[in-house]
């Protein structure tokens, strides 16, 4: 629940971030008009501070998503895997996705660098003197936050196929079992 109430506030966050810039329709590749770039210089101060909130909070939910995912990854699926192998119990299909899932780790964990390079790179350009370069930095941040948010989307895939691995592993074993 509290992972959830985090996840509201931060698209909250990131709403209020880019409703200031107020360039919903305006792509990164087209210019931008004066009185948006007024409205970005003169709103600087507070895009800056929602930015570093976002940083901060973004930061804090990457090191506890990453420690439950390797957890699952670590403690759960390779655990499970190595005890069906040393009992000789066929587990090429959880092993296929437990696999999967590493490499979604991987790319999850690739993802979010390469995101919280640019957050960081877009915090650190004086928007009220470059205000398009600021805004062009915002679209490249936003496009890297929607990958890592593909990538936790694509890690839950894989923890919901293996749990349904699980669970008809657990009947074909219960069936012969009996």
């Amino acid at each position: 629940m509290k992972l959830r109430a985090r996840l509201i506030v931060l698209s909250l966050i990131a709403t209020m971030v880019f409703s200031f810039v107020g360039l919903q329709g305006v792509s990164a590749q087209s210019d931008l008009s004066e009185e948006q770039l007024k409205r970005i210089s003169s709103n600087c101060l507070s895009i800056k501070n929602s930015l570093n909130q976002l940083h901060a909070s973004d930061a804090l939910l990457r090191v506890n998503r990453g420690q439950l995912y390797d957890s699952i990854g670590s403690k759960l699926m390779n655990n499970f895997n190595s005890r069906l192998s040393s009992n000789n119990l066929d587990n090429k299909g959880l092993q296929a996705t437990t696999n999967g899932y590493q490499t979604a780790l991987t790319t999850f964990r690739n993802d979010y660098q390469l995101y919280e390079r640019q957050l960081t790179a877009t915090i650190r350009i004086d928007c009220d003197k470059s205000p398009a370069e600021f805004h062009n930095a915002i679209e490249d941040a936003r496009v890297k936050r929607a990958k890592v948010h593909t990538d936790v989307l694509r890690l839950n895939l894989y923890i919901d196929d293996y749990r349904t691995g699980v669970n008809d592993f657990l009947i074909n074993f219960e069936r012969i079992a009996d």
